[in-house]
Formats: structure tokens, sequence, C-alpha cells
């Protein structure tokens, strides 16, 4: 068994726990940092399964200065993440915009949102219906009356997005514990480090939960509660008969079907349903694709009745009550940090929400974002900061 001293442990290597390390390095806000992560290669993780999405276009304030930061930080991905001997990694962001479909049911909330989104910045345009059939002519549009249309989103490549963070945190003296933590330290109410199988962690400056899906179990060896709850996802690829999709935003429909490009001429399809399975599980189900996705994604793009399912997958989001991340100190144990619960939206708000935590914990507050409403102290008071779905 070894000893390991550092100033910060971080429990989770995704890309939440890669961002708090890279901004608490990259600032020198601290001087050491220890990462523990059980699933070294990610072959499932949140981050490494996700659909490699990223938008500014929420309905909180505080999601859209977190979206914001997290598209500057992509746009400049590859420089910031450079080494004295290593480029930064290609993330292939490809900033083609995330389109909203708009039916009479969801119209006035969608405007609404908007009104709010551009007093916040963001950079949308309302499209009418004649203009969304232009734009994409093989959606069926006679439903619909308009969208909203976000131009500074798009897509990219999310695993690249974790080399690059690692490879820059590593230079900076970042040492990575490939390992499952099975204990968080408490000494006089204070989070002290983390035990694996072959390490002991000491943490003077406290510990990080960043353990996404799994971080309320990560929680509960701190021996206090976060309400995070692990729901599975369902991913599918498909091969459309004809390559006209290349140059499309993610389109999300009213009903939750979304979908977005990928390389090769394929896209990439979804859906958040009531019937996702609350628990840890990587069970893929083609049969949800081929029964009920399929049928829907066929009548809103009828080019895809002849489509072929070619892959997929199933990934975790860790969901919240109010479906919005927590960031900062837990209120019932000094030094124990949380940067997790971002209910599928993790990826897009990950640099921006490390930028905070590391802030919280090397100056005492966030300074450059204000996510007091993130807190986790707003569920035991009542509160909430509900994240409305967009679809």
């Amino acid at each position: 068994m070894q000893t390991l001293d550092v100033d910060v442990a971080i429990v989770g290597g995704g890309v939440m726990g890669l961002s708090a390390a890279y901004h608490l390095l990259t600032l020198g806000l601290v001087d050491s940092v220890a990462i523990c992560e059980q699933d070294p290669i990610h072959l499932r993780s949140s981050t490494g399964l996700s659909a490699g999405g990223v938008r500014d276009l929420f309905s909180t304030a505080v999601n859209i200065a977190l979206g914001q930061y997290s598209i500057r930080f992509f746009e400049e991905f590859s420089a910031r993440t450079a080494t004295a001997s290593e480029p930064g990694p290609e993330i292939s962001f490809r900033r083609q915009g995330y389109l909203f479909l708009m039916n009479q049911e969801n119209e006035r909330g969608f405007l609404r949102r908007a009104d709010f989104q551009e007093l916040h910045g963001v950079a949308l345009e309302r499209l009418d219906r004649a203009e969304l059939g232009h734009r994409y002519p093989q959606l069926r549009t006679e439903d619909l009356t308009g969208a909203i249309f976000g131009r500074s989103d798009g897509f990219l490549d999310a695993y690249q997005v974790m080399r690059g963070l690692r490879q820059k945190a590593a230079e900076l003296g970042a040492v990575f514990i490939d390992e499952e933590v099975v204990g968080v330290a408490v000494e006089a109410g204070r989070a002290v480090g983390v035990q694996t199988a072959t390490t002991t962690v000491r943490a003077s400056r406290g510990v990080v939960n960043a353990a996404g899906a799994w971080g309320g179990e990560v929680a509960r060896l701190a021996g206090v509660f976060v309400p995070v709850v692990p729901v599975v996802r369902q991913v599918y690829v498909c091969r459309p008969p004809e390559d006209v999709f290349g140059n499309y935003p993610f389109v999300g429909a009213p009903s939750g079907l979304y979908f977005h490009p990928e390389p090769g001429g394929r896209l990439l399809v979804g859906k958040a349903m009531s019937e996702d399975l609350v628990g840890l599980s990587w069970d893929w189900d083609r049969r949800r694709f081929e029964d009920m996705l399929w049928p829907e994604l066929a009548e809103r793009v009828p080019l895809m009745e002849r489509t072929r399912l070619e892959s997929g997958w199933a990934g975790l989001v860790e969901n919240t009550p109010d479906l919005s991340g927590i960031v900062g100190e837990h209120p019932d144990l000094r030094a124990f940090y949380l940067l997790t619960g971002f209910s599928g939206v993790g990826l897009m708000l990950a640099p921006g929400a490390g930028l905070a935590l590391a802030e919280i914990i090397g100056q005492g507050r966030a300074r450059t974002i204000d996510v007091a409403d993130l807190r986790a102290e707003r569920f035991a008071e009542g509160g909430a900061t509900w994240e409305e779905k967009m679809m």
C-alpha cells in the first residue's frame, strides 16, 4: 500500500474531473492533484459514451453562462491543451448549430426562452415554417410553426476532449490513479483524502466528487447524501440512403426525438423516454429503435424510411431533482466538493463548471461565473434551478 500526498483528490476522470484538474493547475490555484478513475479507457464513462453535443441554448442564466464559456473553450481547445511535446488534439468541433422544432403546443415556451436567451447574449435565430423548409428540405414541416436555431452550437469528439485535458493536466503534474475509489477519509467533519485498492491519497485541500452517475455512491462513501440518480440512455447510428445531412445541425423534434450528422454520411439518433432504466446498465436495446424511434424518424424525415441501422450504444446520465448540476462544497462535509448531476449536459458545460469549482477551491468563491444557483444547499432549502428540457 502506497501513500500519496496532494492538495486535491478528484474522484472521476471524465470530462468534469479533468476540467477541474485542468483549471486548478493552469490557474495555479493548487500545486498538486490526484485523479482517480476506475475506467481509464472510458468504456462505460458518460463522457466517452455521450452524443457529443455542445450548446448555450438553456433556460437558466447560470447554464447559459457555463455554456458560453465552454463554447469559447472548445474553440480554443487545441491551443489550450498543447504541451511542450505534443499539440492539443483536434476535437472536430463542428459549429453547425442546434435546431429545435416548434409546433403549436411548444411554441410559446420556446419563444419565451428565446427572449430570455437573447437577453443573456445567446446568438439565435427564429425561423418560420417557410424558412425552415427552405433550409432543411428533408424535414417534414406541415405540422410545425417554425424553429429556434442556435448559431453558436454544434458537436465534437468527446473522447478527444478528455485526451487533451488529460494530456495538459499530466504535463502540469497531475497524478492519475487508474483504480476505483473504495473509501473517502473524513476527519473532524472534513474530507481529507480517498482510498483505492493500492493507494492512500491524502488531500490537504479537499476531495472533489466528479463521479457522474456514480456521484451518489461516492457521496455515500463519505457518509453524506447527494441527490443524483443514474439513468440509461440509448443512442443509435444509422446510414441514410442518401448522403444529404452532412451540413445539418443537431435537430430536436417536439416529441423528444433528436438526430445530428456524423462523419461518413451517418446520422446519430436518440430520444429520452419515460421507459429509460434507472440504474447502472449498458445494455443496448436494438428493438427500441426498430419499434419506436424508426417510425417516428421516418415520419419527421421521410427519406429515413429506407435507413439502415449500423450500430449504437447505451450510456448513463446522472439526473438531479431539478435537472441541473451541482457545483460547490457539500453543506454537511467541509472540503468535500461536488461537480456532478448535470443531467445529460455535462460535456456541454464541463469547461465552465470545472473553472467555477476550481475558483471555489482555490479562491473561496467562483469569480468568473456565478454558480450560486447550483449549490447543493438548494435542495434542502426547498429551492430549485429548473433547467427546462428542450425536447
